[in-house]
């Protein structure tokens, strides 16, 4: 009875160190002689042909298909070919690599001192301007860093204002942006964008920014004129709104300066005008709940 036991218990072992002897023999072969590279095949849309991807890639016939990194692989290509925005690198056993690539699209003009950076939808650079291309978003204020290149991901200067940045874009990105005419990011706790051309808007910090700017353009569709200029301030707890047209800034402004223009005659006892202009705090604002 004990012998039986102690012989079965001896060809378990035995059983064990076989197939961890099989399972090296196997991984050492996969890694060596099996699974090598014999095809590649690229598929999804691109400025690029099949062989410019392949070649950004790295990846060569005969290299093993289970030693080569697929990640690094799709990170090459991202990098060396400014116009992919995404691509991804698969393994199809025994010997084929799968390529799959998504294009870059322009979306944006980050607008700088003598120059513009065109930005594509996920925030890479494509390419370094010396005018905006038409039909984009308009950004000023982003302070990229200096030694951003075509083919990079933007970043600024001040590592906080790329996530106002990121947040606005993908806002952007999946809500109607026809009638954004500028986005002004270069204080981030006082974002802004004007409308149109006319109405500039006040959010204040990323904060809640996609309530904000729904909000304010349910504001500027039902409760502003169609022609109409203006200031829109979202209010800092974001559930109001104040408004001064183009009219009361005017005439807040014709006002502060005349009174301005006697106190300094009287201080002075001369009849010159001050130079000072109105400051938009001191003009009465019509609210909007």
């Amino acid at each position: 009875m004990s012998y039986t036991r102690k012989k079965k218990k001896s060809s378990n072992a035995m059983g064990i160190i076989v197939f961890i002897f099989a399972a090296a023999i196997f991984l050492l072969l996969s890694t060596t002689v099996f699974f090598n590279v014999e095809h590649i095949t690229v598929e999804g849309a691109s400025n690029y042909t099949a062989d410019e991807i392949i070649e950004a890639s790295g990846i060569k016939a005969g290299d093993n298909l289970v030693r080569t990194s697929t990640d690094k692989c799709a990170e090459q290509i991202e990098s060396r070919l400014v116009y992919i925005e995404n691509a991804k690198v698969t393994r199809a056993f025994p010997n084929t690599m799968v390529i799959n690539v998504e294009a870059s699209v322009p979306a944006a003009n980050f607008i700088c001192e003598g120059y513009t950076l065109l930005i594509s939808g996920g925030g890479k650079v494509l390419d370094k301007l010396q005018e905006q291309k038409a039909g984009l978003l308009n950004f000023v204020g982003t302070d990229p860093m200096p030694d951003l290149i075509p083919g990079a991901q933007f970043q600024s200067e001040d590592e906080h204002k790329d996530n106002a940045v990121k947040k606005l874009m993908e806002y952007f990105a999946e809500n109607d942006s026809e009638h954004v005419t500028l986005v002004d990011v270069t204080d981030r706790s006082e974002l802004s964008y004007t409308y149109d051309g006319r109405i500039t808007v006040r959010l204040g910090s990323i904060n809640d920014i996609d309530y904000k700017m729904s909000f304010s353009e349910e504001i500027i569709r039902t409760k502003i004129g169609e022609k109409t200029e203006g200031i829109l301030t979202i209010l800092s707890d974001s559930t109001g709104a104040s408004f001064l047209d183009k009219e009361s800034l005017e005439n807040n402004a014709r006002i502060y300066n005349e009174n301005m223009a006697e106190r300094n005659a009287a201080e002075n006892g001369t009849d010159e005008s001050s130079s000072e202009t109105v400051s938009e705090s001191s003009a009465p604002v019509q609210s909007m709940e």
